[in-house]
């Protein structure tokens, strides 16, 4: 199916992926823009911020999507916005391979004693990433896997690189109570728990049915002693109300907060047709420093 606008477009396709673009995007104008880049365990997804005019020119996304080293290289490649000269490029990334460091005892100098937190090194990059974050305490340490690190280093050496983390923080620096945020993919779910702005916790959960969903959500309550009267539910991502997920939240909390993009991007006007916490993460990367 493809559906065709005079102001902007989607293009939908049997491989469960959707691109938004401004058919007035100017290709030269990509110097003036910045890249997005978001890569999970099940999907890939990349928007155009054109920086100048603080407007979202294009944004790209594909659901269940197993970022292995032919998809990425393949998909990169056959995407002809994926080859512009960008101004900047973000990139975050899922990654089970991150330990946190309080500021106080961290060493950039020394990196060797970290490698015992991680696992599967077969199958991730030995190249040690360092992320801070504004208003936090801590600096993030952590791999990519292979197939992710050698997309960066054959196409985007001077990219900003982060994980999968980083644009929610940047979203909720401000924040002054206790938050729950989720955000969705078609296939996971990334929980985040953040009190007075501080992260106290998050993981990524991969889930098959909302049966799976309901399960890790009480674990979640539980296990992090989440009074859920007196937390703000937030929430981004292939998220619907009224979706069996969205009914399965609201059985526990009072409200479901739909996060929308960060007002530092003005006009988002390519999204008006669809819903638009869907690329709020994604969309929050360009608040990563």
């Amino acid at each position: 199916m493809v559906i065709e606008k005079r102001i902007n477009f989607a293009k939908m396709n049997n491989k469960n992926s959707i691109l938004l673009e401004d058919p007035a995007f100017d290709p030269v104008a990509a110097l003036n823009c910045n890249l997005l880049l978001k890569i999970t365990a099940d999907s890939f997804s990349y928007a155009i911020i054109n920086t100048t005019e603080n407007k979202v020119e294009v944004v790209y996304d594909c659901q269940d999507f197993q970022p292995t080293a032919h998809n990425l290289s393949s998909t990169i490649l056959s995407d002809p916005y994926l080859s512009l000269l960008f101004n900047r490029v973000k990139i975050s990334s899922y990654t089970t391979n991150t330990v946190s460091v309080p500021q106080e005892i961290y060493n950039p100098d020394v990196v060797a004693p970290y490698f015992q937190y991680f696992s599967d090194l077969e199958h991730y990059s030995s190249n040690v990433y360092t992320s801070g974050y504004s208003g936090q305490d801590f600096k993030s340490l952590f791999l990519l896997p292979n197939a992710v690190e050698s997309a960066i280093k054959s196409h985007w050496r001077e990219a900003g690189t982060y994980e999968q983390t980083a644009s929610v923080l940047a979203l909720n620096k401000q924040a002054e109570q206790q938050q729950f945020y989720l955000d969705f993919t078609a296939g996971s779910f990334q929980a985040i728990l953040l009190r007075n702005g501080k992260l106290i916790f998050q993981n990524i959960f991969q889930v098959e049915n909302p049966e799976e969903f309901h399960y890790y959500l009480l674990l979640l309550l539980k296990q992090l002693d989440i009074n859920t009267t007196e937390t703000t539910l937030l929430a981004s991502g292939i998220l619907n109300e009224g979706d069996e997920q969205h009914r399965i939240l609201m059985k526990y909390f009072p409200a479901v907060q739909l996060c929308t993009p960060a007002e530092n991007i003005v006009n988002n006007s390519i999204l008006e047709d669809m819903p638009p916490h869907y690329y709020t993460s994604l969309l929050a990367l360009n608040l990563c420093e």
